[in-house]
């Protein structure tokens, strides 16, 4: 991350940098840099490897950016394997179309450059020259683009056709599916883990070993196209939570479009002319209309649990190799149905007894308190700059527990780190009472995105007033919002504070509350046994008159893990030792439920780590 707009890199290759090096919450190490005298380039690439000759296709588009910024983003990604400028809204139209992969370099440029070479060859009545050039092409191909799971298939699947045509040992696609997975994962084992292996093998998988036995000559498409999205299904879901029924038909029906726009994108590499970067973009534009026409029958589910998942992976492994035909068909087909029937039960989850649950959305605050037939979000977490934080990390997490509906949704205060996942919540759960939000200062990013959320679901936005109550199944819930305004973190001190009464228990959550809105509430508090420690812990709040009132036995504390922030403070830790307060915290514990049964309260940590 550099604090300044980067040179640009050109066809340098390697990068020198001096700055603030940490640990991502997803795992991955990040490098501040924070003046353009920390930043250097290193010598050009070599002009011999195939890098430099995707470098040099990929510099004679920048120019255009300005003028067809989508057209370059998809030439890049669809002929030169680099999606990273792809923006937002398509990437997302073509999810919800279940035909993201089409704009991933990946099987179908391999196949075009195959077909191109051997064609040419075998015209010119060169049939072993061709098979020569398949198996340098399967060679060159990795270096030029790199070696994702999608390219390596092909490639590796490629070389061994040329292989065994070159040396007289004919092979089936099966077989060469076989090989491919495992000299992958001999390469790269990490990748028996990873989504677009997954992806990749058991899609091709499922053409191979079902829609081929099954397919008949009025039917054949139907068979591959089912065969794959029963395939490929519970995987998405697994991965990301989306399903996208009908993506095979859609993916059968796009390829011929996605394929033009492929052999146009590699003309307009070589001539970037104004009428070919029209034509990508009207190409795209039939894509466009092609997935909003089934983004009525896609969204986000909840996922198979992962025993279930790999169970059917072994199973279907087994199956593979012990049968044959149509019977291993019917099998694998009967094995695919067993991981979408248990994400169908785990969507209907429900709670036997009331329940409060603290996820853990890293350094924010998403609440779900639940009873049973009900529940409730209080606040959504997200992080700065991430726009996608909702769809990510909070609907999978409220999607796994059953949760598809919610009766209200507070919103505490409109910081990033509370308000992040709210649009996403808004637009792919049903809010029964709509999003109820503190009166005082709603505005920035996040407040902007979340209005029109709630104007695009026509969800309504309610203001809440101090003292106002109602009941979620049964349980009384009472809010709260200090009654003036502060010259001093206006929006941390104007925080919703929510109170719920669960049979003799009451639990008292304070949102970004300090010291000055602790001190103009705590004469309408009440003592708790469960205090959500606000601010995440910071040494702005809890103070001792508002512990000395509330007298907690439980506390929780929502925070991440490794942030600039150092919360929670020391200072507040040893107060609520000091006060013999058993302390949980998301960073060390992860998501935290607290089932309550009776007179007892059940504390399930996701991390059980000392304390």
């Amino acid at each position: 991350y550099a604090r300044f707009p980067p040179p640009p890199i050109g066809m340098s290759g390697s990068l020198r940098a001096e700055g603030f090096l940490r640990r991502s919450l997803r795992g991955e190490s990040t490098l501040t840099v924070k003046s353009p005298a920390l930043l250097a380039y290193g010598p050009d690439l070599a002009p011999y490897l195939p890098g430099s000759w995707n470098r040099v296709l990929m510099m004679r588009l920048r120019p255009h950016e300005e003028r067809f910024p989508t057209e370059v983003a998809l030439i890049e990604a669809i002929a030169l394997g680099h999606g990273e400028h792809l923006a937002e809204t398509v990437r997302s139209g073509y999810r919800r179309g279940g035909t993201y992969h089409l704009l991933v370099f990946s099987g179908l440029q391999i196949a075009l450059a195959a077909l191109m070479v051997s064609t040419l060859l075998r015209c010119l009545h060169a049939p072993r020259i061709a098979d020569w050039a398949l198996l340098i092409l399967s060679i060159l191909a990795p270096l030029f683009i790199g070696p994702s799971a999608s390219v390596s298939r092909a490639t590796v699947g490629l070389g061994l056709y040329a292989l065994s045509r070159i040396l007289h040992r004919p092979t089936t696609l099966e077989n060469l599916w076989c090989i491919a997975a495992l000299l992958r994962l001999v390469a790269v084992p990490g990748d028996l883990t990873e989504a677009a292996f997954h992806l990749t093998y058991a899609g091709s998988a499922a053409l191979l070993f079902i829609g081929k036995p099954l397919a008949r000559a009025r039917f054949r498409w139907g068979a591959f196209a089912i065969a794959a999205e029963l395939a490929i299904t519970p995987l998405t879901l697994f991965h990301f939570h989306q399903y996208a029924l009908g993506g095979s038909l859609m993916t059968i029906l796009m390829t011929p479009v996605v394929f033009l726009m492929l052999c146009v994108s590699m003309a307009t590499c070589m001539f970037p002319w104004p009428a070919l970067f029209q034509a990508v973009g009207a190409l795209h534009g039939v894509c466009t209309w092609l997935n909003a026409s089934v983004s009525g029958i896609s969204g986000f589910f909840a996922a198979p649990s992962s025993a279930v998942l790999t169970g059917a992976a072994v199973a279907a492994l087994m199956v593979i190799a012990w049968m044959r035909g149509r019977w291993r068909a019917a099998a694998l087909l009967a094995i695919c149905c067993a991981p979408l029937l248990n994400a169908a039960v785990v969507a209907t989850w429900d709670v036997d007894s009331p329940q409060l649950t603290v996820l853990d959305v890293g350094q924010g605050d998403a609440l779900l308190l639940r009873t049973p037939g009900h529940a409730m979000l209080i606040d959504s977490g997200g992080r700065i700059g991430d726009d996608r934080f909702g769809e990510v990390t909070l609907l999978p997490l409220l999607l796994d527990r059953g949760v598809r509906r919610l009766d209200i949704a507070i919103l505490t205060h409109a910081h990033p780190d509370h308000c992040g996942g709210m649009p996403a919540v808004v637009l792919e759960l049903e809010i029964g009472e709509g999003v109820w939000i503190s009166p005082h200062r709603f505005r920035g990013p996040c407040a902007h995105r979340l209005l029109e959320a709630c104007a695009v679901r026509e969800v309504p936005l309610h203001l809440i007033r101090g003292g106002e109550a109602r009941s979620l199944g049964g349980t009384a819930v009472r809010f709260r919002v200090a009654g003036r305004h502060f010259k001093r973190s206006s929006e941390n001190n104007g925080s919703v504070v929510t109170e719920a009464q669960i049979g003799a228990r009451r639990i008292l959550l304070t949102g970004d509350i300090e010291g000055e809105a602790e001190g103009a509430l705590v004469d309408d508090l009440r003592a708790a046994s469960i205090l959500k420690v606000a601010h995440h812990g910071s040494r702005t709040s809890s103070t001792a008159a508002l512990l000395d009132v509330v007298r907690p036995a439980i506390a929780l504390i929502s925070c991440g893990r490794g942030t600039l922030f150092g919360h929670p403070h020391p200072s507040v830790l040893e107060a609520l030792r000091k006060r013999g307060i058993r302390i949980w915290r998301t960073d060390r514990n992860g998501t935290i439920d607290l089932r309550f049964r009776g007179a007892h309260v059940f504390v399930h940590p996701e991390i059980d780590t000392p304390r």
